[in-house]
């Protein structure tokens, strides 16, 4: 039998956030909202945003620039 866990919060806002990515949504080379931006958004709070972003960044879909932004890897730059 195979057990459903469900997931955590920081993991839906990731997975939204790569739907938004993969679509095209947020084109490459260019920035995604900021972090209170994505707060708003999806209604959770900093560390939870911070985390979705991080995870996103750890599976090569964002590149963070410091005190420029949070910016999309090209397709042909992701490992």
């Amino acid at each position: 039998m195979i057990k459903w866990e469900p997931k955590h919060r920081y993991e839906e806002v990731a997975d939204d956030l790569r739907d938004r990515i993969l679509s095209g949504e947020f084109p490459p080379r260019e920035t995604i909202p900021a972090i209170p931006r994505i707060m708003q958004q999806y209604s959770v709070g900093r560390n939870t945003a911070m985390h979705a972003v991080a995870l996103l960044v750890e599976q090569g879909f964002l590149i963070i620039k410091r005190s420029k932004g949070t910016y999309v890897v090209p397709p042909e730059d992701r490992p």
